[in-house]
């Protein structure tokens, strides 16, 4: 037995004894009323390893599994990696070597730094995306989304020749979400500009009335779901319909607030929409000053474009609309650039109501009027729907919030526009123009090509493997690396067996991060080996979910969907947005039983530096766990991460604090070796310990699975505090027993360390075995019931003073605390009879508080 408490000699031991019992390993008989699937969001193996940041996340997770696993549920907690992408690539070509020869080394940091935090993952299910027995199946997963067809007949995975977001650093296109508000990548923080190139897209848009529908059945993060309605943008309006003077065209602009209609005095279109191509076309006059415009505009990202802060600027065409509201009146139209063609219908209507025409309106000297005004002289906003109409034809001086229905209707009626949804959401760019990414499962063959001109790679020669090279680097025109190796691009046509080429871009890194947590539920190291087959895939009436059935014996979709989800806020617009919606996709494939992936989201804080600046080593101030582990323990680690603020807070590192964590576990060795604190005898307890650990084990209970970590671990310190205090008999007291102290029995002792366990697991099963020679760990024991009739406390301590003197302390039952019956008690009390001596007196009682005997 180690005397003092030295983590160093029995958490390595530990974490080997856990994984040779497999205490951790997912039982699959479970039904699902029983299960719990718990999931850290996928972590990308960096060349840094771990750093205190991903601890709290882990440690988040690690707190739930165990808490669920004593509760009697089956838990799969799994762990693998997201090791596709840019970092990885950058990294590899900064250093001259093919990612592959790096990645790995990083994985096994990061799980050596796992097991060594003692992490209960299930490591039987750990895969990497970048293993070819995982991405073989992410492709047969993209086969099956490129056949389906929507009701149009539309493929949901189409080939287009787009503008998209160009990273000139990373010299790859982007999607939308991977560009942040200020314009730069999300990955490198370069600045983004716009390049035309033939992409692979998702029809996501298809998605996304059911992507913001069932945003009601989550049990997330209010901020997230908001981020998610943002981004998917969903707004009902009009499309206004505008004859354009002098030019054979209908003009047509969206607006979201048609009851405003009557104040706009112009119309500004976007850059790239149709109506400016017609114009350089048929107007020589103003076809170079609109070029030389769409040439600056080219240099702003969309997203500086959208800002309130960008200047804005435009350039006139030349013509002017027919107002349809306004009968004879003309409204100039501008190209602006805060007009999207990704909003509406890339024109608009403009009024004195929005700050930002307001501004183009005062630059270029267009007149504005109001249809609403204020009675106060505030500035009225269109986007707030309310006020009084004036000037607005049959709608004048009517409430705006009342008259909108209406007014929708007599715009349909007088022909004037029709009802139009729009969104903010675009098709998801899915090509990247990088080498480290799966593969396409795509063959381009100019005979027996289809639509998009390409054939599809039979499923029994999956995976196509990304092919070993040591110059894999980036090209300036667009073109992805491989399309440079010429012995693996060129390939027979599966078809025709003429000469063709495979496609050369490669998948984003969410290709595998997609659908993860789906093969978690079915995945086993033993059984994939890189050089298997897909199985009986060729028979329709079984999908990838039926194959792994049978040839592992269990129905994977019951661990589905996802109970708890950890991870940061950062991705949700991301991996979350797109996880979603190929989930949706999948269920309408038949491939799941779920619409949704994720069900609980708890999102984790930033850490940052003790400096309170973002940990970055260019600052010198990353904190490394495994030097906090190598000096205090693993145990200390977790409970400062599970304490240092409420999970979802931001907070900055505190080494003091994390040594108060230590001191508060060097408390709990000393306590379990000291035999004066734990008796054996049930009837020695002290019944208030007892009471108040029947409440402790409702708050804990209640605080892990509200993610209140903080609260449970300061509810822990509070209990050992009161457990080491001396009872409230003081040693002023004759006779007293100055090395009384206060007990748990042995069976408390045992539930407070249960309690403890789930954020603490290497302390408490080590006293677990040594100081009970327990054969099972822990963390296989039940969880503790609260005994909700030691609630309230039997007994109560009454001080009892002669003359204002402390004379003795009487333990009287609690339903016989009245001043006639604490009285006789204390008269019979050797230590009070003998100061009072016969003499007379006076009794002054407060009710359960103190007895007084004020001798005459």
């Amino acid at each position: 037995m180690i005397d003092k408490y030295r983590p160093q000699e029995f958490e390595k031991k530990l974490a080997k004894k856990w994984e040779q019992e497999g205490v951790y390993v997912t039982k699959n008989q479970l039904t699902s009323d029983k299960k719990r699937y718990i999931l850290s969001m996928f972590p990308y193996p960096s060349g840094a390893g771990l750093h205190v940041g991903h601890v709290r996340i882990y440690t988040g997770t690690d707190i739930l599994a165990r808490f669920f696993r004593m509760k009697g549920h089956s838990v799969l907690n799994p762990m693998g990696w997201d090791a596709f992408g840019l970092p990885a690539e950058n990294a590899a070509i900064k250093a001259q070597k093919n990612p592959i020869d790096m990645v790995p080394d990083n994985i096994a940091t990061f799980k050596r730094q796992m097991i060594s935090l003692g992490l209960s993952f299930d490591w039987s299910r750990e895969f990497a995306t970048i293993d070819p027995q995982y991405y073989k199946w992410t492709q047969w997963l993209f086969l099956q989304l490129y056949k389906m067809k929507n009701k149009k007949g539309e493929r949901l995975v189409y080939k287009k020749q787009m503008p998209i977001q160009w990273c000139p650093f990373c010299k790859t296109g982007l999607a939308n979400e991977e560009v942040l508000a200020d314009g730069t990548h999300e990955r490198c923080g370069h600045k983004t500009e716009e390049k035309l190139l033939p992409q692979w897209v998702f029809r996501i848009t298809d998605y996304a009335d059911r992507l913001l529908e069932d945003l009601k059945d989550l049990d997330w993060p209010e901020g997230i779901l908001q981020m998610q309605r943002n981004w998917i943008g969903k707004k009902e309006g009009m499309i206004i319909h505008h004859k354009v003077d002098g030019l054979d065209y209908i003009l047509d602009t969206f607006t979201a607030f048609p009851a405003w209609s009557f104040a706009d005095t112009f119309i500004v279109v976007s850059p790239e929409h149709p109506f400016v191509e017609k114009v350089k076309s048929q107007n020589s006059k103003v076809k170079n000053d609109i070029q030389a415009y769409q040439n600056e505009v080219k240099k702003e990202s969309q997203q500086d474009r959208m800002s309130a802060d960008q200047e804005k600027t435009g350039v006139f065409t030349g013509y002017y609309a027919e107002d349809p509201f306004r009968p004879g009146e003309k409204m100039p139209i501008w190209i602006a650039n805060f007009a999207l063609m990704d909003f509406g219908t890339g024109a608009v209507r403009c009024s004195i109501h929005d700050p930002r025409d307001v501004e183009f309106a005062n630059k270029y000297q267009i007149p504005l009027r109001a249809c609403v005004i204020s009675k106060t002289g505030d500035y009225v906003n269109a986007h707030d729907n309310k006020g009084i109409l004036v000037d607005s034809g049959p709608f004048t001086g009517k409430e705006v919030a009342d008259i909108i229905p209406e007014f929708i209707d007599w715009i349909e009626k007088e022909k004037i526009g029709v009802r139009k949804t729009s969104y903010h959401l675009r098709d998801w760019i899915f090509s990247r123009q990088r080498y480290w990414g799966e593969p396409f499962p795509l063959i381009y063959c100019d005979k027996c090509g289809d639509e998009n001109g390409v054939v599809e790679v039979a499923e029994d020669q999956l995976p196509v493997e990304l092919p070993y090279v040591k110059s894999y680097e980036p090209t300036d025109t667009g073109e992805s690396p491989l399309s440079q190796i010429a012995d693996w691009a060129a390939v027979k046509c599966p078809n025709c067996g003429g000469l063709a080429r495979r496609e050369t871009d490669t998948m984003p890194n969410w290709a595998g991060s997609c659908w993860y947590f789906i093969a978690f539920s079915f995945w086993k190291k033993e059984n994939a080996s890189p050089k298997s087959k897909i199985q009986n895939s060729h028979n329709d009436k079984l999908n990838l979910f039926d194959i792994w059935t049978l040839k592992f014996g269990f129905d994977s979709n019951l661990w589905l969907p996802v109970d708890w989800y950890l991870g940061g806020a950062e991705h949700a617009v991301l991996h979350l947005l797109y996880a979603r919606f190929w989930t949706k996709a999948f269920y309408d494939l038949g491939l799941t039983s779920i619409t949704e992936p994720f069900m609980k989201l708890r999102n984790v804080g930033m850490v940052l530096a003790e400096d309170h600046r973002k940990m970055s080593k260019s600052f010198g101030n990353v904190i490394n766990p495994d030097e906090i582990v190598n000096e205090y323990g693993a145990d200390t680690l977790r409970i400062y991460e599970a304490f240092m603020a409420p999970f979802n807070s931001e907070v900055a590192w505190s080494t003091a604090a994390l040594q108060g964590g230590y001191r508060f576990l060097t408390r709990i060795w000393q306590i379990y070796h000291d035999s004066a604190k734990i008796t054996e005898d049930e009837k020695k307890g002290d019944p208030e310990l007892s009471a108040e650990l029947q409440k402790l084990i409702l708050k804990i209970t209640s605080d892990i699975t509200n993610v209140k970590f903080n609260t449970a671990i300061a509810a822990l310190m509070s209990f050992l505090n009161q457990w080491e205090a001396q009872p409230v008999i003081p040693s002023v007291v004759e006779g007293s027993d100055t090395n009384q102290s206060r007990k748990l029995t042995i069976t408390n002792a045992k539930v407070f360390l249960q309690l403890l366990a789930p954020f603490a697991p290497f302390i408490t099963d080590q006293i677990w075995h040594d100081v009970y020679k327990e054969k099972k760990s822990i963390h296989l024991s039940a969880w503790p019931e609260a005994d909700k009739s030691k609630l309230t406390i039997r007994t109560v301590k009454i001080p009892v003073q002669v003359d204002g003197k402390l004379r003795a302390v009487l333990a009287i039952d609690a339903s016989l605390a009245e001043q006639d019956s604490v009285v006789s008690v204390a008269l019979k009390n050797d230590k009070v009879i003998r100061h009072i001596q016969n003499r007379q007196y006076s009794v002054h009682y407060v009710a359960g508080k103190i007895l007084n005997f004020v001798c005459k």
